[in-house]
């Protein structure tokens, strides 16, 4: 190994360290000593990753309150940076506050940090184009209980038991910080991103049965029976065509296949 690159694996060492030691290499001069440069370094790492951090947690942020840098600071140590990258750091961040005490006793807190980097990673999404209602009116009358819905990629269903859409909402528009409420029954968020715009909206409790049917690949025809646990027969049809009205007007449609 050549003296550079000995040098900046003990920097790198340095700087991963949970406390800044001391190196050979860096000096002091008038302006500041070796300790204190090499701290600098040290401390801005750690900086550098909570300030990304903050930036793709907002909803997270909003929730936790006073106590948002100490839940940071916990995953900065538990989890130096594996990605060169560091737009993907939080990447692991919901599961870190589903397993580690003290976070874990209070699930809304993961359940936030889940939808929050759903929101992020929906706006990075490799763009995909989108059907509207010309495009499925072109299905013929036969094929259509063999219709496949082609769904965009980058959609994704977050089962939560919080109002952590509530708080989301307040973090992007600046509004008061509202209360935690706990739900009876979990409800499912869905997060998608329609052209430059991100949407989450929670799904209605017909919607679902409906939508993870489409999304697992199921005919229009198996799409129809879910509806039918919900709905009497005079009414599913209805139901279905309301379903498919909002999934092409907000963009949640791809595409389509027939077998």
């Amino acid at each position: 190994m050549s003296s550079l690159q000995t040098i900046q694996e003990q920097m790198l060492q340095a700087v991963l360290a949970e406390r800044a030691a001391k190196l050979r290499s860096i000096r002091s001069d008038d302006i500041a000593g070796a300790e204190d440069r090499l701290s600098i370094y040290h401390h801005g790492y750690r900086v550098r990753l909570r300030d990304a951090l903050k930036n793709e947690f907002t909803g997270l942020q909003c929730m936790a309150g006073r106590r948002f840098h100490a839940l940071l600071d916990t995953y900065v140590k538990a989890h130096p940076s594996e990605h060169y990258n560091i737009r993907w750091y939080g990447a692991d961040l919901p599961s870190f506050l589903d397993e580690t005490q003290p976070w874990c006793d209070e699930p809304q807190l993961a359940e936030m940090a889940y939808v929050d980097w759903a929101v992020s990673t929906a706006f990075d999404a490799e763009d995909e184009r989108s059907m509207g209602m010309a495009d499925l009116s072109a299905v013929p009358a036969h094929a259509w209980a063999n219709l496949r819905l082609s769904m965009q990629k980058h959609l994704r269903v977050l089962t939560v038991t919080h109002n952590v859409d509530a708080f989301r909402r307040a973090a992007d528009s600046g509004a008061k910080r509202p209360h935690l409420r706990r739900f009876v029954h979990a409800r499912r968020i869905l997060v998608w991103r329609k052209e430059t715009t991100i949407h989450y909206r929670t799904l209605d409790r017909d919607e679902w049965p409906v939508l993870n049917a489409a999304l697992g690949g199921e005919t229009f025809a198996a799409m129809c029976e879910r509806l039918a646990d919900h709905h009497d027969e005079s009414t599913a049809m209805s139901r279905m065509v309301q379903l498919l009205q909002r999934w092409l007007e907000t963009g949640l449609i791809q595409g389509w296949t027939t077998d």
